[in-house]
This record gives structure tokens, C-alpha cells and sequence, in this order.
């Protein structure tokens, strides 16, 4: 079958190829300048900015709390602490993954605030550093999403995404969405790359197992449940 893919659902977000990987340092380096102008009061270059990162930052706000209003005002109130901090971002990380972790913070902050005292994801310990290949989700015949129509599978993916915990939700989002390596995940929601791992691999369970209750035989088997091994 070839080299295995560790996207699970988007193979975009494999390793990208020669041409790919130029394009992105290009789209960095035209963030970074657009930074250093914003900085020095360049208010177009920081409308620019905002022009080429507002629909992926609001993307990614929706992803997580589900709400197009609040996502907008999370996505603007991004962007407005991005104008206050211009002068702070190192250059070490991307633009978009700095952004990211603004918006994952506000969005949080927002859900942890509509339900005080309450735990806003189930902490996954298992860490899949150095896994073995068969515990990573594979494309190919054991992709669960190939063989669905499209459009269906989309409503019903949505209905699967709620249900998820934010911080599971977000990993997907960031990463089959957004087509984000796991360091700028793990960059993003300030967690080690282990624990990304960790979450993508709980929540691509999760879902497939709520995708099989709304569509049936269609999805296929995880390898857990083909051995008889699901967990309570």
C-alpha cells in the first residue's frame, strides 16, 4: 500500500511535497513582512493579514465552539489581540499557528464560561509517541470515510463533532481542516505532540463509532472492535 499516512482523514496533511513545502516558507516569510510593517503602524498590511487568515480563524473558532455569532466575536477578538501583540511574535512558529493558538484559548475560555465548573474535555493520558504503525489510523482500505456519499457523510460528521469534547474537537479541526503537522497542533494547543497524537487517535475512534451508529455497516470495523477488544 506504500508509505502509511498518520492524517487519518485528510491526506493533505501528509507530507506535502517539494513545491508544497516552498509555497508554505513563501506564505511565512509574506506573514512575517506583513507583521513587520503591522508593527511599524502599517495599518494595510495588517488589514492584509487579516484578509488572508480571517476565514481559517473563523473556521477553526466554529470548530470548536459551534456557534457562527461567537465564533465570529472570538475570530475579531483574535485578531485585536494579535494588533496588541504585534511586536511580540518571534517568528519561530507560523503566523497561522500562533493565531490558532489565540483562537483555541478564546474559544476555551468562552466554553469554560458558559459552563462554570465544569471539565471541558476528558483528559486521553495515553501518549503515542513512537506507537506502532497499527495504532495509528491508516488511509487506503481501512479509511472509514472513502466509500460514503459526500454529502451525507458531511451532516452526519458535524452531528459526530458535537458530541466530541473541545479539546478532542479542536485536534480534528486543526488537523484534518486545517491540514496542520502535529508540532503546530501540539504548538497551538500548548500540549506536547504526544498528547495530539493522543487526542486525534481518541477522537477518530470516537467518531467512527458514532458514525456506525448513524450509518451502519457502511463504516467499517476498527481493528479494536474486528479483535473484540472495545473498551467499555
Amino acid at each position: 500500500m506504500g508509505a502509511r499516512s498518520e492524517s487519518g482523514l485528510n491526506p493533505g496533511a501528509d507530507g506535502a511535497s517539494k513545491p508544497q513545502d516552498a509555497a508554505r516558507a513563501n506564505a511565512r516569510q509574506y506573514d512575517r513582512d506583513l507583521i513587520a510593517r503591522a508593527a511599524e503602524g502599517d495599518m494595510r498590511a495588517f488589514e492584509e493579514l487579516v484578509t488572508r487568515h480571517q476565514r481559517r480563524a473563523n473556521t477553526v473558532a466554529y470548530g470548536i465552539v459551534r456557534n457562527a455569532e461567537d465564533a465570529r466575536e472570538i475570530t475579531q477578538d483574535a485578531f485585536l489581540r494579535v494588533h496588541r501583540h504585534l511586536k511580540d511574535f518571534e517568528g519561530g512558529s507560523s503566523f497561522s499557528t500562533w493565531l490558532y493558538r489565540i483562537v483555541f484559548n478564546l474559544s476555551i475560555d468562552l466554553i469554560r464560561r458558559r459552563a462554570p465548573g465544569r471539565a471541558v474535555e476528558f483528559e486521553d493520558h495515553t501518549d503515542l509517541t513512537g506507537a506502532p504503525d497499527e495504532w495509528l489510523p491508516a488511509r487506503g482500505e481501512r479509511d472509514p470515510f472513502t466509500a460514503l456519499d459526500r454529502t451525507r457523510l458531511v451532516e452526519v460528521m458535524q452531528r459526530c463533532l458535537d458530541e466530541l469534547p473541545p479539546h478532542h474537537r479542536t485536534a480534528i479541526i486543526l488537523r484534518e481542516v486545517e491540514g496542520l503537522s502535529y508540532e503546530e497542533i501540539a504548538e497551538a494547543m500548548e500540549v506536547p505532540r504526544g498528547t495530539v497524537m493522543s487526542r486525534l487517535f481518541h477522537a477518530r475512534r470516537k467518531m467512527q463509532r458514532m458514525l456506525r451508529d448513524q450509518l451502519g455497516e457502511e463504516v467499517p470495523h476498527t481493528a479494536e472492535e474486528r479483535e473484540g477488544k472495545v473498551p467499555p
